[in-house]
């Protein structure tokens, strides 16, 4: 735990006691401001709306200029905008900030292709775990803070305050990365000279030739991440809003269980890393895959408090080696000099059961993908108003035919 490592990983736990105390409640904030489920899924399509256009051209700078830079400069951005989170009067200027919330997209390329340069081959899969796990370990308390909030000031409120908060860490965070954060990689001849018509000219340009180059390895993990962010984004805005409207849980009985489930997740991700590294990503994100199509399709059975808790712990035991496992595979199936522009293209490698909410983007998020989110958030509504029980059944299907696409078609990543 040392360099671009730790730097990252107070970072990220800085977040967990700002932003990440967001997202479970961000669909009931659209709801308080005048909206509808329909609505829901309508402002969480428009952050990937952006990162479609700007995927191309984040991978493409990775890969050519400064890290560092473009990850400090994304961070100024991006606390701009969490002003208009904090100050919205409706649903719709929300709508507006998720959609410029994209322009975050630039800040993911860089530092995923930093972070995969800033680990030892053989230890991967332990180092994406220290890298998840010590940030949730501090940040297990998040959901009940928000639930304790939203329950004893009122959404608004509580979700104004919580917006100022993440706007005053991502300025902190934004100032630690400029003073800390090394890029090893030298950049390359030429690179800041070129026009801005050039660079947005030479990464779609470059986007096409990636995408030509995959093997087929690549081609059935998209696939799978494809199908992953389709899926969550169909169903992660709409936990809280079945556990509260359907079973009768309230928003402090919510936060409480993801709790336990942070709890969980903190407990098994480094577990889940040494397992990786021994046995290979593959094995284990075949059975992690099979398994998670069970708290799924219980999850619309659950009677109460104790039965959301003990699917929701299942789902969280499942994700750990998910969450653990596809980046590890990513960062050992691409070369070093590509994965700027690879992970543009298809994102870090994002297997796991959001039940968090704030789809929609993320380090997992790539350019392929969001075709992929958006559709999965603008249908999710309507689907859920259908029948609010389908949402998790289908998603639930899809973790099967995924497993079977992993076990059959896909190779074990070469170290």
């Amino acid at each position: 735990m040392r360099g671009n490592l730790l730097v990252f990983t107070v970072g990220d736990a800085i977040r967990q006691l700002s932003m990440f105390i967001t997202f479970p409640y961000f669909s009931l904030y659209i709801l308080a401001l005048g909206g509808s489920p329909v609505d829901i899924g309508i402002v969480n399509s428009l952050r990937p709306l952006l990162s479609l256009f700007i995927y191309p051209i984040a991978g493409y700078i990775s890969d050519h200029y400064d890290r560092v830079r473009v990850i400090t400069i994304t961070g100024f951005l991006t606390a701009g905008i969490w002003l208009i989170f904090m100050l919205a009067p409706d649903w719709k200027v929300l709508a507006l900030g998720n959609l410029l919330m994209g322009a975050m997209t630039f800040y993911f390329p860089a530092a995923n292709s930093l972070m995969a340069d800033s680990l030892p081959e053989n230890r991967r899969g332990a180092g994406y775990s220290l890298w998840i796990a010590i940030p949730s370990a501090i940040g297990v308390v998040s959901p009940f803070i928000g639930g304790y909030l939203t329950t004893a000031w009122g959404v608004i409120p509580a979700m104004r305050f919580l917006y100022a908060l993440t706007f005053t860490a991502t300025i902190a965070i934004a100032i630690m990365n400029l003073r800390f954060l090394k890029d090893p990689s030298p950049r390359r001849p030429g690179a800041g000279t070129e026009s801005i018509l050039s660079v947005v000219l030479n990464s779609y340009r470059d986007v096409v030739g990636v995408l030509r180059w995959f093997p087929r390895n690549l081609k059935y993990y998209t696939v799978l991440l494809a199908t992953s962010f389709f899926f969550n984004n169909l169903v992660s805005s709409y936990w809280i809003i079945y556990a509260v409207d359907v079973i009768g849980l309230d928003k402090l009985q919510w936060g409480t269980a993801l709790l336990i489930t942070s709890l969980v997740n903190v407990v098994l991700l480094l577990p889940a890393g040494t397992v990786i590294d021994r046995i290979g990503s593959k094995r284990v994100l075949t059975l992690a895959l099979l398994a998670s199509s069970i708290p799924l399709i219980m999850f619309p059975y659950s009677r109460g408090l104790m039965d959301v808790a003990l699917i929701v712990v299942l789902g969280s035991i499942v994700s750990a080696f998910l969450i653990a496992g596809a980046p590890a595979y990513m960062a050992e199936s691409v070369p070093p000099h590509m994965r700027g522009r690879v992970m543009a293209a298809i994102g870090q490698g994002a297997l796991f059961i959001n039940m968090r909410g704030g789809g929609g983007g993320g380090p997992g998020m790539g350019a392929v993908l969001t075709i992929p989110a958006i559709m999965g958030s603008l249908l999710g509504g309507f689907i859920y108003q259908t029948s609010p029980r389908l949402p998790w059944f289908l998603m639930g299907a899809s973790m099967l035919v995924s497993a079977s696409i992993c076990a059959f078609f896909m190779k074990p990543s070469e170290r």
